[in-house]
């Protein structure tokens, strides 16, 4: 009952900000992408820089006040990310600054069957085990994306995971 309370509960947040995208013409879409065996699974939502700037600075702004789960990752086989392993279905997470605390990534390790079998939305994350947790790294660039959009590259065991949203970009760079 527990699990089927919070699947309501994360629709309820994501309908709204689904609809919401749908009547500004700008549909919001299930993106997945791959490198090697490695597989992230995003929303392309769109870029709002206040809300990105509530999530920097911290604050009462309805954006600032909950984590976004801004993709899940999925690997049969672990990866580490600063030396914390990652494996299965893990959320990367994007925290909101708090009380002197920057803004953070987080990769939460949830038990998806849980929730529902194909969790990917922008939504507070349902909870978990947190595996990893630091400083989201976000620089200016000149090139706007107007939809969060995340590129996923290999090699040699290496991997690099671009988060670009508006203009900003951060890089996380795990390893097998």
């Amino acid at each position: 009952m527990k699990q089927l309370a919070l699947a309501v509960a994360v629709l309820a947040l994501t309908v709204p900000l689904v609809e919401a995208q749908k009547e500004e013409n700008l549909p919001t879409e299930l993106k997945i992408i791959t490198a090697g065996d490695v597989k992230i699974r995003y929303l392309n939502f769109k870029w709002d820089e206040k809300a990105f700037e509530a999530l920097e600075k911290g604050g009462g702004a309805p954006a600032a006040t909950r984590s976004w789960a801004l993709a899940r990752i999925l690997t049969p086989k672990p990866l580490e990310l600063d030396g914390k392993p990652i494996s299965g279905g893990s959320l990367l997470i994007l925290n909101p600054a708090r009380g002197g605390t920057p803004m953070s990534f987080e990769v939460r390790v949830i038990d998806m069957r849980d929730v529902f079998t194909d969790f990917n939305v922008v939504a507070e994350p349902p909870p978990g085990k947190t595996v990893y947790q630091a400083p989201a790294d976000f620089k200016a660039v000149d090139a706007v994306a107007e939809r969060l959009t995340l590129d996923l590259k290999e090699a040699d065991g290496k991997y690099t995971i671009s988060i670009h949203y508006g203009n900003r970009l951060a890089v996380l760079e795990p390893k097998r």
